[in-house]
């Protein structure tokens, strides 16, 4: 048993709970309660829009919003909250995406 100690002292275990791994800007804080209202924007645009796709057209588009949102989750989810419509949510809230798709490179300009 006092080979226990030593062992348990030289691994840092102290007793204590682990404290829980700091979460994800796009998985805690705002970004995660604003989920709701992106996948429901695209859900409306999508039935519309895309009917045979509906389900992969909103978890392919709030996963864009998510991804911005990690980069400036204050300032995004204030957007979002206000965005009233999927386009408006893209025009106001998110990174121009240029012609092909991409947000191009943001370190040259």
């Amino acid at each position: 048993m006092r080979w226990l100690v030593p062992a348990v002292l030289a691994c840092g275990c102290s007793g204590k709970p682990a404290a829980a791994a700091p979460a994800s800007p796009a998985t805690g804080n705002g970004c995660a309660a604003a989920r709701g209202k992106v996948e429901q924007l695209y859900r409306t645009e999508a039935r519309v829009r895309e009917p045979g796709r509906v389900d992969e057209a909103v978890a392919d588009n709030t996963a864009m919003v998510m991804t911005d949102c990690a980069k400036a989750p204050a300032r995004v989810t204030a957007c979002i909250a206000a965005a009233g419509t999927a386009a408006e949510l893209e025009a106001r809230c998110l990174a121009p995406i240029d012609d092909e798709g991409s947000e191009g490179d943001q370190a040259a300009h």
